[in-house]
C-alpha cells in the first residue's frame, strides 16, 4: 500500500486499487492521482484513457453516496483491462 499526497493505493497484478476514493470528488485532482501512479509505476499500463478511469471513479464515488454497497464502492477498483459493458455502465453513471 502506499500513499500519494492525501490518496492511498494499491498496485495488484491487474488493477489499481484506491482506498476511500469516495473522498476525492475533484475530476481533475482525479486525473492528477492517475498520472501520479503511472509516473511513479512505470508498470501500471491503463488500456484506457484518463476521461474513462475519472468516470468509473466517479460512479463508485456516486453509487457510494446513494448508500449501493458501500462496502464494494468505497474504494476504487481500476482494471487496466475494462470489458465493453463495464465502461458503458461507466460512462453512464459518471458522465
Amino acid at each position: 500500500m502506499e500513499i500519494l499526497s492525501d490518496v492511498t493505493y494499491k498496485i495488484l497484478s491487474n488493477r489499481v486499487k484506491i482506498i476511500d476514493s469516495y473522498k476525492v470528488v475533484d475530476r481533475s485532482k482525479m486525473k492528477d492521482v492517475l498520472y501520479a501512479i503511472q509516473h511513479n509505476h512505470p508498470e501500471v499500463k491503463f488500456n484506457r484513457s484518463y476521461d474513462e478511469l475519472t468516470n468509473e471513479w466517479i460512479a463508485h464515488n456516486r453509487l457510494y453516496k446513494w448508500n449501493i454497497r458501500p462496502e464494494k464502492t468505497k474504494d476504487v477498483d481500476l482494471c487496466f483491462n475494462e470489458s465493453w459493458l463495464n465502461k458503458i455502465i461507466w460512462f453512464i453513471i459518471g458522465s
